[in-house]
């Protein structure tokens, strides 16, 4: 056991053996020598380390960490984009840096023409919103030290974290632009039933609650049939226990106290939980995404590299991107309480 470790001659002997052996017996014993030994190698800790580390040496690997950080891989990547659900990436014009969302309020109409008749022309009244974008920025920078002597663990922890520090502020930025619209005066549906009711069964209450309102107040603004429109509802974690067993119960789970078979509709609700600031427990939102919630990303994160500083010899990046979101029809969110 742990041949490679010990002796790599030893290895050696033993796979000649396995392969080129005339005698049977030893044959077998060196086949089962050499499975054990390669299975210790590849489960040691410190072998997949080493691994791991070897492979950031080699000299262009290496000078991509030290060039551009933000882009380099790193395992196990789990960033918060659950907000994405309810933006629709619109295309910007490369000149500019906004984009304009139309809000049309009357005078599309369709009507029977006569045969031989003329078809009218409408009028179109309205308003728009000008969304723009923003520039958004961040640095890192790794000593000399790090870099002469090839600190490639603390360098690629510090990349890691910068990288994640970037997408925990992006996310917040469109986060805190659904709350702020589910905040807004008359989107907000109270907790439904009463006490008797049962927890379960006045979260299903508050659900259909702000299903209805939220599409029936939307039913004729030009964005499909509300009545099957698929929806987001953002929660805190805090909450998954009770918004998950509102949903999975069904008629034969509600039948105890008061929970007379209230069910949540055949609506289709995508449930996104995130522990973002502006998502507070007990206050989820709810969201017909897409629409007039827009985003637009004029430049992706992209890495600028500075000179060595000749008075600590260290070496910095500065990576920027270039994006913006707008939401020009607040209505589409409602905030629900589950208390």
């Amino acid at each position: 056991m742990g041949y490679i470790a010990k002796d790599d001659l030893l290895f050696a002997d033993i796979m000649h053996k396995a392969v080129f052996s005339e005698n049977p017996a030893e044959k077998n014993m060196a086949a089962i020598q050499a499975a054990v030994a390669i299975q210790a190698f590849m489960t040691k800790p410190e072998r997949k380390m080493r691994k791991k580390i070897e492979a950031f040496s080699v000299s262009t690997d290496f000078d991509q960490l030290t060039q551009n950080a933000f882009n380099i891989t790193i395992e196990n990547d789990n960033f918060d984009m659950g907000w994405e659900q309810a933006f629709k990436t619109v295309p910007l014009d490369p000149k500019k840096n906004f984009w304009t969302i139309y809000n049309v309020s009357n005078g599309i109409s369709f009507s029977k023409i006569p045969e031989g008749g003329r078809v009218k022309m409408d009028g179109i009244a309205g308003s728009k919103v000008t969304a723009y974008v923003d520039y958004y920025g961040g640095a890192i920078g790794f000593t000399d030290a790090m870099i002469r002597f090839r600190e490639i663990p603390a360098m690629l922890d510090i990349a890691a974290l910068f990288r994640n520090k970037f997408y925990a502020n992006k996310s917040s930025n469109y986060y805190a632009l659904l709350a702020a619209a589910g905040a807004l005066a008359g989107q907000q549906t109270a907790y439904g039933g009463v006490v008797a009711d049962g927890v379960t069964r006045r979260v299903i209450l508050t659900i259909n609650s702000a299903a209805f309102t939220l599409t029936n107040r939307l039913k004729d603004k030009g964005y499909g049939d509300m009545a099957t429109a698929p929806l987001v509802l953002y929660a805190n974690p805090i909450d998954e226990h009770k918004i998950e067993a509102a949903f999975k119960a069904v008629t034969s789970d509600l039948v105890g106290a008061r929970e007379n078979g209230t069910e949540i509709g055949r609506r289709s609700i995508r449930r996104i939980y995130t522990y973002n600031s502006s998502i507070v427990a007990n206050r989820p939102l709810l969201v017909l995404p897409g629409q007039k919630i827009q985003r637009a990303d004029a430049m992706q994160p992209t890495t600028y590299q500075a000179p060595v500083d000749p008075f600590t010899l260290n070496q910095s990046q500065a990576v920027w991107a270039i994006y913006g979101g707008a939401i020009a029809d607040t209505e589409q969110v409602q905030r629900l309480s589950l208390v």
